[in-house]
């Protein structure tokens, strides 16, 4: 056996290479299980997808808190020894272990598509120990097995093999390039600490319906004679709450991660509305001349801006990368009225475009410039997406209505459309400039004109690059317009002014929580990425009607979300849903009358305070020496809880319909209350 031990952490190994113990030293808990810690995945002209595993006994040193793991060759079942060389180490630095790999391609034509390590089997995967997710933002996954198990494809994988949760970093599913176990009071911190932001799967795997491991996917393509080196895997057994892992990747991001300079419009912004003007299959919803009425009825909920999509004369999600003022619903002249008398009732303006569709109708595609900058797939065809929106029929929705390329943010020409699109926006006179799916992970990109790696798996690099770019340039035209894309992601952030949300967070993993009367149980009730950075202004998703109102609109009070408010999927204002448009407008007045500490403060989750009822939802915001706590429940006629904040005096109570009260300390909450109190530290 190899044993490293500091006063965090003991690591265990043998002479096989198999990871025997982790053991967080100060609570006592063995976490693992004892596995294989590395798994390839190879490829060539007779399989695309052959496992492979480290062959027969490694050389192994041990000195100073460090082990190296040497193999000359892996193992395929199907191909037997191939001479692919491995160096597996992991080092004891701190509370930390950081684990690098390093590849040598001696085969006669294997690639090494991609690299499973190091995976991490769970000792004890069922509740009380949940997993935290950065996934559409951040997700706690309260039955792990369960979860995994609901990913069992029926058809399209070996299921007898691996059952495989998989979130894709940066920008499909996950926003952050971490995860981790969670037992209450302690845990396990997983991070893939790599500034270059390539692609990495992040996945949780039920093996042979066995064990139940996690573990990082890293996607060299490793040609033959090739070499592969990655050093930027850090684990790391936790004490305390989980905020611990969010202040440990923080402090990774501060490496290369600056705040932006948000404008003083968005960041004390309660939310939008979102209007469709003009649809894709033509419907005109909204004309121009409209804008004021529109602004009038969101200004009643406490909104203060509008976001315009479908302004053009090709409709919604049609035409792109062309977008002018559609005569019909007024013509430019009339669009820039409207969007004055707004602003000089003090409402705001957001102007809608995509980042990165071509539509294949487009003159722009025809000319051939649209086909050239598409992203091509691995066998040379363009890849290709369908939006299909619909009226009163049934064959628009059934099939493909309209059909689009996607833009590789390799090429410069896009770029420079994208800045003609700000250029607009600065004429008109607008508030902020949105770019749909610029958070989101695109496909890797195949086409080696474009000069870039094939596949393209720093996509998201390049991404990153484009926006900040035509951040840099919208902030020259204008200091203070805002600047908005979709997808929340890390590494696209520090050029961002505020993030349309993909995914729910008021959604909930037990969809019959009324019925029984249990607790929510909310998919961001580990607000992992708000921890992490708190500067983002983001928005909450899915309040389209009257059905379902205070729940989502306090779970946008609890995490300090800006409402999105987007009737009937943006077909209608707020003025056709009465009682959210009511009870929005207490909820906005209520964070108003605490607005400088809830716009400026910084999400501290329950870091200060504790609360003595877990009925209670709670999360906090510091800012100087006052702390503001939020409380709500949902799920009982009245819920009490005792609220502890040591360091910190209550100054104040409130709440959003003026029915929480508090006695002799005791904070008694109605179903679907919200308070917040104020506290002073001192």
């Amino acid at each position: 056996m190899y044993r490293m031990e500091n006063e965090f952490i003991t690591l265990e190994m043998d002479e096989n290479g198999i990871l025997q113990e982790l053991r967080n030293r100060k609570t006592g808990r063995n976490l693992l299980r004892p596995h294989q810690l590395l798994r390839l995945i190879l490829g060539d002209s007779g399989c695309l997808e052959l496992d492979a595993v480290p062959a027969g006994r490694p050389e192994v040193q041990c000195e100073a808190g460090r082990v190296s793991l040497k193999y000359s060759a892996v193992e395929c079942e199907e191909r037997g020894t191939i001479p692919i060389a491995v160096s597996l180490s992991a080092e004891l630095c701190g509370d930390e272990i950081h684990w690098g790999i390093a590849l040598e391609n001696r085969s006669q034509e294997q690639v090494v598509r991609e690299v499973h390590y190091p995976i991490l089997s769970i000792r004890d995967p069922e509740p009380p120990m949940a997993a935290i997710t950065s996934e559409r933002v951040s997700e706690r996954l309260e039955n792990l097995p369960a979860q995994i198990r609901s990913c069992f494809t029926h058809y399209m994988a070996p299921d007898q093999k691996y059952i495989r949760r998989t979130a894709l970093y940066p920008g499909r599913a996950a926003s952050m390039n971490c995860f981790a176990l969670d037992w209450g009071n302690e845990g396990l911190y997983y991070g893939c600490h790599d500034s270059t932001f390539e692609l990495t799967g992040q996945v949780f795997e039920l093996e042979r319906q066995k064990s139940v491991n996690m573990y990082v996917v890293r996607y060299p393509f490793l040609k033959v004679d090739g070499n592969w080196r990655e050093c930027n895997i850090v684990t790391a057994p936790y004490s305390g709450s989980w905020t611990v892992c969010a202040e440990k990747y923080r402090k990774w991001a501060e490496g290369w991660f600056t705040p932006p300079q948000i404008p003083d419009h968005v960041a004390h912004s309660p939310g939008w509305q979102r209007i469709i003007l003009h649809h894709q299959y033509g419907e005109y919803l909204f004309p121009y001349e409209k804008l004021e009425q529109a602004y009038d009825d969101a200004a009643k909920a406490g909104i203060d801006t509008l976001f315009l999509f479908g302004w053009t004369a090709a409709g919604m999600d049609s035409g792109y990368p062309v977008y002018s003022a559609d005569p019909k619903l007024g013509g430019v002249k009339t669009l820039k009225e409207n969007i004055r008398k707004v602003q000089a009732k003090g409402g705001k303006v957001i102007l809608y475009f995509n980042g990165q569709l071509i539509d294949v109708e487009s003159d722009y595609y025809r000319s051939g410039e649209g086909a050239r900058v598409a992203i091509k797939r691995a066998d040379g065809t363009e890849h290709r997406e369908s939006y299909n929106f619909t009226n009163g029929g049934t064959f628009l929705r059934a099939f493909v209505n309209k059909t689009f390329v996607v833009a590789c943010p390799a090429c410069r020409s896009w770029l420079e459309i994208l800045k003609r699109h700000v250029d607009f926006a600065v004429e008109l006179g607008v508030d902020s400039v949105f770019f749909d799916q610029l958070g989101l992970l695109s496909y890797p990109c195949c086409d080696p004109s474009h000069g870039h790696p094939v596949p393209y798996t720093g996509i998201m690099q390049g991404k990153r690059e484009m926006l900040k770019e035509l951040y840099e340039y919208a902030k020259s035209r204008n200091p203070e317009m805002g600047v908005g894309i979709e997808c929340t992601t890390d590494q696209t952030l520090q050029y961002t002014d505020f993030v349309h949300i993909f995914g729910f967070p008021a959604g909930v993993w037990n969809s019959d929580w009324r019925e029984k009367g249990e607790k929510p149980r909310t998919l961001s009730a580990s607000y992992l990425f708000k921890a992490a950075f708190p500067e983002a202004v983001i928005s909450n998703r899915n309040i389209r009607d009257d059905s379902d109102v205070e729940f989502p609109v306090n779970q946008m009070l609890l995490l300090g979300s800006r409402s999105d408010v987007e009737i009937y999927r943006c077909r209608a204002t707020i003025a056709e849903t009465p009682h959210y448009q009511a009870y929005l407008a207490k909820a906005n007045a209520l964070r108003e009358r605490f607005g400088r500490l809830l716009y400026d403060g910084t999400f501290r989750a329950e870091t200060f305070h504790r609360v003595s009822n877990p009925e209670i939802q709670t999360n906090s915001f510091l800012l100087g020496d006052e702390l503001a706590v939020l409380l709500t429940q949902s799920s009982r006629e009245l819920a009490r809880t005792e609220v502890a904040a040591p360091g910190f005096q209550l100054e104040r109570l409130d709440s959003v319909s003026g029915d929480v009260t508090m006695e002799e300390g005791v904070v008694t909450i109605p179903r679907n209350g919200f308070a917040v109190l104020l506290y002073r530290r001192g």
